[in-house]
């Protein structure tokens, strides 16, 4: 019986989801690599998602046990001096659970073991929380959904 994957998401603007498929897990702009957890709370707004596609990062045991649980940072605490400042660490923000900033060193050894997809109709509708005939096809990278 296989394993169940973890996955994290990420919102892309279209002109760029492509590329970031092809690239996995790599910030286009140095900084921390935000993506959120569709089994957790936290979900962004209609401005990011809006001109955008769902792009789902599937982890393999390494990378889920790296990102849960080792060198996690708080947004929110004394010792946060910005994303830049912490490049091998996990930014997380009590506020938001299910969101994870991967400082940029980060990325560049968990993308080993990560598969990047464009998201499926069912996890696009799960991270705009909307039932799947509610979403509509600008959200579609391509002429059919994902399977």
């Amino acid at each position: 019986m296989a394993t169940k994957t973890w996955s994290l998401f990420r919102w892309i603007p279209r002109q760029h989801a492509l590329t970031a498929v092809e690239e996995k897990l790599m910030s286009h702009n140095g900084s921390a690599l935000w993506v959120f957890d569709l089994e957790q709370s936290y979900r962004l707004g209609q401005a990011i998602s809006g001109n955008a596609w769902l792009v789902a990062y599937d982890l393999d045991r390494t990378a889920e046990t790296n990102i849960k649980n080792r060198q996690h940072v708080d947004f929110e605490s004394e010792d946060f001096r910005g994303e830049a400042a912490h490049p091998a660490d996990i930014i997380v923000k009590e506020n938001e659970k299910g969101a994870y900033g991967i400082g940029r060193m980060r990325q560049s050894t968990t993308k080993f073991h990560v598969t990047a997809r464009f998201a499926t109709k069912k996890e696009v509708a799960r991270a705009l929380r909307l039932k799947e005939v509610e979403v509509a096809d600008g959200y579609r990278p391509g002429r059919t959904w994902p399977t």
